[in-house]
């Protein structure tokens, strides 16, 4: 795909998408680690990091102070903390708004509070507020970003995420009816809309907003994901891993999320929970508790080879805390009291405990009966930071294949000469994906079904290129939602046209199959069910979920 890197579109493509470019770079800082402070340091990475987003080749200077606020001098904090929200909502934000308002916005806010809070002798707001967390969590080099009284760009893709987020807990847990049954739910929805890399494929390091976006990424991107949304419904997760395990990379681990009172274990990587009975449909999730006890649940969880952890590894395992320092900074907690009532979310959650509330930390260790000092952080974000700084080329280059689908559609102009004259990209592809993942399916499908039509049209081969690529996502991510309405027959049919089309070529094409064959399993026609997945190859991600759900489908028809 080096014509995206090479071909003139793109070049034009570069100097016409700011919007977009600011955007996306402020998502990709959005880890704790990513301080402002090392901005300048790290221009050349940007410029790298760039070539991620949809087609942008620039980006904005985030102004962290309230100098370039457009609000008028005569609106109230709450007028101009109102709009600052409505900036950041993921509907607006990247695709009618930049970074620097927003974050201008806030800062302008945190202004006049500041001034309310001088007439009562209060004046708290401005000023840093000291945010503990133990050795070696996170570098002392974070604490000032962390510490600081005035938002940035961080906080601006924190508070977007956060009502993403959300939006999505909100709708998925409307689903069910007890807190394991909106768990389970919450799971589901992400490992099926968020596909597994492929061995000869190229992983990119992404941020769980991005990678939602995409719908691509690692199992321990799905567990980052899972826990952001899980967040939202004040419900704590963790990696177990084995004791004996010399590095916390691999993937012999299992997601636990800590509710009524239980560690309840799911398979990321099969996009499946522990089960204690694999002849049932529902069946009961295992906790981790009660799994050592019985080996014979893990065995279940595979077909034809051992499953990659065993009672043994899981007796006196290695807890690790699934967190987000974002969340630390007291800067939220004055943020997240003052929201507009549609617009609460869960922006607050201290690490350690403070007057009158318990941290993370403690909150887990009490509730799993850990010792405190045995729990460790999760280094998965740190990890993934840490490749985004120092992409290589080769990444860079990926990154461009994937994300220029969402500049679409592209208007070109063709003159009396013949010669094309390329506008500015719409975009309608990223807001249409955003509106997906919101849950708005209905509209998302008839959106989606415009830009299927693109690939039809007479374009010149660069942007009939980029249209086609535009129009496979469409397609399949037209599935995922008759597949989310329920509309499981229609799914099927799609689903079905979709891997004719495309077939092995298709880049959705293993997880289509599984998708497939959950259709059909949703509509109670279990041995087509089976019949679509017998076919295997040892390049699909998905063979071993798929063998479990075989075994588990042909166990439910005997009965």
């Amino acid at each position: 795909m080096k014509f995206l890197a090479q071909a003139p579109i793109m070049r034009h493509l570069c100097r016409s998408t700011l919007l977009i470019s600011s955007s996306y770079v402020a998502k990709l800082q959005s880890i704790p680690l990513f301080r402002v402070d090392d901005m300048r340091s790290l221009s050349l990475t940007f410029l790298m990091i760039l070539a991620f987003t949809v087609a942008g080749c620039g980006s904005r200077k985030v102004s962290p102070t309230a100098s370039s606020s457009n609000a008028p001098a005569t609106a109230t904090s709450d007028d101009v903390l109102t709009s600052a929200i409505h900036q950041l909502r993921p509907e607006n934000f990247g695709v009618n708004s930049t970074p620097d308002k927003p974050v201008s916005l806030l800062n302008s806010w945190r202004f006049k509070q500041a001034e309310l809070q001088k007439i009562t002798d209060q004046a708290t707001i401005d000023k840093p507020v000291a945010v503990k967390f133990p050795s070696g969590w996170l570098s002392p080099d974070d604490k000032p970003r962390l510490e600081q009284a005035k938002y940035d760009s961080m906080d601006a893709n924190h508070v977007r995420d956060a009502l993403f987020n959300r939006v999505v807990a909100g709708y998925l847990s409307d689903r069910g009816q007890g807190e394991l049954q909106k768990v389970a739910i919450i799971v589901d929805f992400v490992c099926r809309n968020v596909a597994l890399w492929k061995d000869d494929e190229i992983e990119l390091p992404l941020l769980p907003y991005l990678c939602l976006q995409l719908g691509r990424g690692s199992t321990e991107d799905r567990a980052w994901i899972c826990s952001e949304i899980l967040k939202q419904l004040r419900i704590d997760t963790i990696i177990v891993r084995p004791k004996s395990a010399k590095k916390s990379t691999g993937d012999n681990w299992l997601l636990g999320v800590l509710v009524e009172g239980q560690v309840y274990l799911f398979d990321l990587r099969l996009g499946l929970p522990v089960t204690n009975d694999s002849n049932s449909s529902d069946t009961p999730i295992a906790t981790l508790a009660e799994i050592t006890s019985h080996p014979e649940w893990l065995e279940q969880m595979s077909v034809n080879e051992p499953y990659r952890l065993t009672v043994d590894d899981l007796q006196e395992p290695a807890i690790f805390l699934i967190t987000n320092a974002n969340f630390w900074c007291y800067r939220m907690h004055n943020l997240e009291q003052a929201l507009p009532p549609s617009d609460l979310c869960v922006l607050y959650d201290p690490l350690m405990d403070e007057e009158g509330r318990i941290g993370q930390l403690n909150r887990v260790a009490k509730f799993g009966g850990w010792p405190v000092d045995s729990l460790k952080s999760w280094t998965y974000p740190r990890l993934q930071l840490i490749e985004l700084r120092s992409p290589t080329e080769e990444k860079v280059q990926e990154g461009q294949r994937l994300t220029v689908p969402f500049s679409v559609p592209i208007p070109v102009k063709i003159d009396d000469e013949g010669k094309a004259t390329i506008g500015v990209p719409e975009r309608k592809m990223q807001k249409t994906r955003a509106e997906h993942l919101l849950g708005k399916f209905a509209d998302a499908t008839s959106k989606y079904l415009r830009i299927r039509h693109l690939e039809v049209e007479p374009n010149p081969p660069e942007i009939a290129r980029i249209n086609r690529l535009a129009a496979e996502d469409a397609f399949y991510w037209t599935t995922l939602c008759k597949y989310e309405m329920g509309e499981y027959a229609t799914a099927v049919e799609l689903l079905t046209d979709y891997i004719k089309k495309y077939d092995r070529k298709g880049r959705w094409y293993f997880p289509a199959r599984s998708l497939l064959a959950q259709s059909y399993a949703r509509l109670d026609q279990l041995p087509k069910a089976i019949s679509t997945l017998e076919r295997s190859s040892s390049d699909d991600p998905y063979r071993q979920a798929n063998a479990v759900r075989m075994k588990r489908w042909g166990a439910q028809a005997k009965k």
